[in-house]
């Protein structure tokens, strides 16, 4: 496994301090932000009204209402279940209500408790997790851990954030492995590109919030991406994998490829161009819904929102009217795998993209 020195995790969260202290600076000054994740700020004419109905609207209103329910005591998600207590869950709910209207909305207590709960779950070697809750893949969970306290972490008053925030991108640079990719274990043959993903967009966040991050960790990734593309445009899971293509994994690179600033390379136009092709949003079959379905609709939306107008124009409105019909009425979206609460988060972190309200998901 290669690993950066701490040394290279530079202070420069004390460069930003003064602009993060004040809370609109911080959300106005990330949208100037130019090169990792992205070029250029995406255009108040991308976020049409139009698109956000009164019906999303009040089908936004119920979904938080229903997580905000099923968040508990200490600020973690779920009571029954494998997913259940899980940090990953935890951080996509918490994104879920930032994605409403900021810090400052009306789940703002519920954001803190999101961030009381995280940031009590670091550990000493920086990995956020809850020890009590077996999962195959712990990065996941600290990836999505990361990504949402780097969003927060302007805004937030809690005094352990510097210090979990710095620790959890460390451990991230250090586990990145010689291909340049992460492994759910230390082999390397195991990198994979839906990992690599999530820690490629951890580390975006953790940038946005002045944690220094080399470049030459995102190159490596970026190289590994590159190497994982098929024929077709789309990604294999594996290096050593046979070249099949998966919608979901493929918007997910997509996404970290453009964060990385490579949104006008043939490689994004090429996994634009296989994202086109006949796959979702309409990927049903007997009322049973395809595999990785919200993972696969919240990546394809963070990619038709980086790649423009008429794209947006085409996506949202057809993925949008998807999930409205999937809500129950009492306001969840159902995963029978992972849980209700993801499910609901990652529904409602896509229906909410026009709100442009979480800076990482509107640079493009």
């Amino acid at each position: 496994m290669s690993h950066h020195e701490p040394s290279e995790i530079s202070d420069s969260e004390s460069k930003y301090s003064r602009r993060f202290a004040l809370g609109a600076a911080f959300w106005s000054g990330l949208a100037a932000v130019r090169g990792w994740c992205g070029a250029k700020p995406v255009e108040a004419a991308l976020a049409h009204p139009e698109h956000v109905t009164p019906h999303t609207r009040a089908a936004i209103e119920r979904g938080l209402r229903w997580l905000a329910s099923r968040q508990v005591a200490d600020g973690g998600f779920g009571r029954r279940g494998s997913y259940a207590r899980n940090v990953g869950v935890c951080a996509l709910a918490g994104t879920a209500f930032l994605a409403h209207r900021g810090m400052t909305g009306r789940y703002r207590r519920s954001i803190q408790e999101c961030i009381r709960y995280l940031t009590s779950r670091a550990q000493d070697d920086g990995l956020i997790i809850e020890a009590d809750v077996k999962t195959h893949a712990p990065l996941y969970g600290h990836g999505f851990a990361t990504m949402f306290l780097g969003q927060v972490f302007g805004e937030s008053f809690d005094p352990q954030m510097r210090h979990v925030l710095k620790a959890a991108t460390q451990l991230i640079l250090n586990l990145q492995n010689e291909q340049g990719g992460w492994c759910y274990t230390s082999d390397p043959e195991d990198a994979d590109v839906s990992i690599t993903t999530c820690q490629m967009l951890a580390l975006f966040s953790a940038r946005q919030a002045g944690i220094g991050v080399p470049r030459s960790a995102i190159d490596h990734s970026v190289a590994f991406l590159r190497r994982a593309q098929n024929p077709d445009g789309g990604f294999r899971y594996r290096l050593s994998d046979p070249p099949e293509s998966l919608f979901p994994r493929s918007a997910a690179a997509v996404v970290a490829l453009t964060c990385a600033g490579l949104q006008d390379e043939e490689v994004v136009q090429r996994g634009r161009d296989y994202l086109r092709e006949p796959h979702p949003p309409l990927e049903l079959s007997l009322g049973q819904l395809a595999e990785y379905h919200f993972y696969g609709r919240f990546y394809a939306t963070h990619a038709a929102w980086q790649a423009g107008n008429s794209e947006w124009d085409r996506w949202y409105p057809t993925v949008r009217d998807e999930l409205l019909a999937q809500q129950s009425p009492e306001g969840a979206w159902h995963d029978a795998n992972i849980g209700d609460e993801y499910a609901t988060a990652m529904a409602l972190i896509v229906l909410q993209f026009p709100y442009r309200n979480v800076p990482l998901l509107t640079i493009r």
